[in-house]
């Protein structure tokens, strides 16, 4: 079991309505060990629900209100974001990223994916944002812990070459990939 399967299975999450971009933050914080609601970071940075949940929230969105929150709480964590449209985001780069991170107790991986991708479901649609919990080098396969449990489950598993395709995939609200986002202490930076 990773180090990061390890923590976040300590932990529950159930995202509200259409909000699994917030709410994967929360629980990224939380199984950090710094214990946020997604209702914290709404009133923390003031961010308007309805930017949330009429629109939904890009990755950098998501990247800019979690960025601004680490900020506000003067948490010592800083946040990364990676589009899956840059060249030097390959699946092999994405597998290396997956491999150190899953094992770093310093580090959350937040994944923004096509559900129908990821799933390979045709009748989903749409992104999503979900932790990444574990890595098995042998099966090629991702754990994901969900924010949505009630729909997908609490954890599922996905092909780590299918979960790079639903990454890739272009958010028609910003015209650009998915990706993901990286939490990451900042002590960790220095040593």
């Amino acid at each position: 079991m990773s180090a990061d399967f390890s923590r976040i299975k300590l932990l529950e999450f159930q995202q509200p309505l259409r909000c699994c971009n917030i709410t994967a933050v929360a629980y990224g914080l939380s199984a950090l060990g710094y214990q946020t609601a997604v209702d914290d970071i709404f009133y923390q940075i003031r961010l308007p629900i309805g930017s949330v949940l009429d629109d939904g929230m890009t990755l950098s969105e998501t990247y800019d209100a979690c960025a601004r929150y680490i900020e506000v709480v003067d948490l010592p964590l800083v946040v990364k974001v990676e589009h899956f449209d840059k060249p030097t985001m390959t699946l092999d780069a994405f597998i290396k990223e997956v491999e150190a991170g899953v094992e770093a107790e310093h580090n959350i991986h937040i994944l923004n994916f096509n559900t129908r991708i990821a799933h390979e479901n045709p009748n989903l649609e749409g992104g999503h944002f979900a932790l990444l919990a574990d890595y098995d080098a042998n099966t090629q396969e991702l754990t994901v812990a969900d924010t949505n449990p009630k729909r997908y489950n609490r954890y599922w598993k996905c092909p780590v070459a299918l979960m790079y395709q639903a990454c890739v995939d272009k958010d028609s609200s910003s015209d650009r990939s998915r990706g993901m986002m990286v939490l990451e202490k900042t002590e960790s930076l220095l040593g």
